[in-house]
């Protein structure tokens, strides 16, 4: 007993710190995950706000999808990966799941936080919104948007959101409206 009992002075004075401090340091640390999209692939992520528009975009296979990521505080990797699950909002149903992995750079709009490497977009999940192809569809539909960090270290957020077509100029919102409109042919809209 006397001998703990001097080993342990002795070695919280050497700086390795009380047992407890041991098990507190095995724990994970804790990251901040803000949700966010890109309305365009040469601009920053933009975060999403509780109750807010998902902005959907033109997408280069066809139709209108929101790219989906996070800006990520307290993250020391250079890889993550990056899980988008939609559930309805009422219901609780899953519509949409996927998950994406890629590097990571500082966020040019807060130093000490990462965000997908736009150059490559690996950890950006594409979520195809429109032309609705089995109804119902998810726009203009509340949607729980969870997103889920994983790498070096590990986070979750989650967020209700509203898949909508409120970015881009007059002309690319109308043809996002139109081809997001139910029962519609997206052939017409262009």
């Amino acid at each position: 007993m006397a001998r703990t009992a001097f080993l342990v002075p002795l070695a919280t004075a050497l700086g390795c710190g009380s047992p407890a401090d041991v098990s507190a340091s095995a724990q994970p640390r804790e990251i901040q995950v803000v949700p966010g999209a890109y309305v365009a692939f040469d601009q920053p992520l933009v975060p999403l706000t509780e109750g807010g528009d998902l902005p959907l975009r033109l997408a280069p296979q066809g139709g209108h999808w929101a790219f989906v990521s996070a800006r990520v505080r307290g993250y020391t990797g250079t890889v993550m990966s990056v899980g988008v699950s939609v559930l309805d909002a009422e219901s609780g149903a899953l519509r949409f799941a996927e998950r994406r992995k890629g590097a990571v750079v500082a966020s040019p709009s807060d130093p000490h936080a990462v965000e997908p490497a736009l150059d490559l977009r690996g950890a950006i999940v594409h979520v195809p919104i429109c032309p609705v192809e089995v109804p119902p569809g998810l726009f203009a539909q509340r949607v729980r948007l969870e997103v889920e960090v994983g790498g070096t270290e590990t986070g979750h957020a989650s967020l209700t959101v509203t898949p909508a077509c409120s970015v881009g100029t007059s002309g690319e919102r109308a043809v996002c409206e139109c081809e997001c409109a139910p029962a519609d042919d997206p052939s017409k809209c262009f």
